[in-house]
């Protein structure tokens, strides 16, 4: 029972780190915490969608992923679907939300 809740408070954590540094990186976005929050949202639906579509092509019918460049490549997609979709979140937030955040 608390395995899930770990793993969700990692990925808190790290989506974290990740989008300080990213916010930090970025010329023209301020390291506030709104911006963190919509990195996270985004993140973590970027990371469910990615793990669908990725279990969805590539997956047998019980779900599973059996050989190991297919694990490989789930966590590379997984780490790319995190940045790309907490980084979305917070330019859409930019361009449409207000400009002090």
């Amino acid at each position: 029972m608390l395995l899930p809740f770990f793993g969700f408070v990692f990925g808190v954590m790290a989506s974290t780190f990740l989008g300080a540094a990213v916010i930090a990186l970025h010329p023209c976005w301020k390291l506030t915490f709104a911006n963190i929050a919509w990195f996270i949202g985004g993140a973590f639906v970027g990371a469910i969608g990615s793990s669908l579509l990725y279990t969805r092509v590539f997956a047998d019918d019980n779900q599973v992923l059996h050989s190991t460049a297919a694990i490989i490549g789930f966590l590379a997609t997984l780490g790319a679907a995190t940045l790309l979709g907490g980084t979305l979140a917070v330019y859409i937030a930019q361009r449409f939300g207000s400009r002090a955040a």
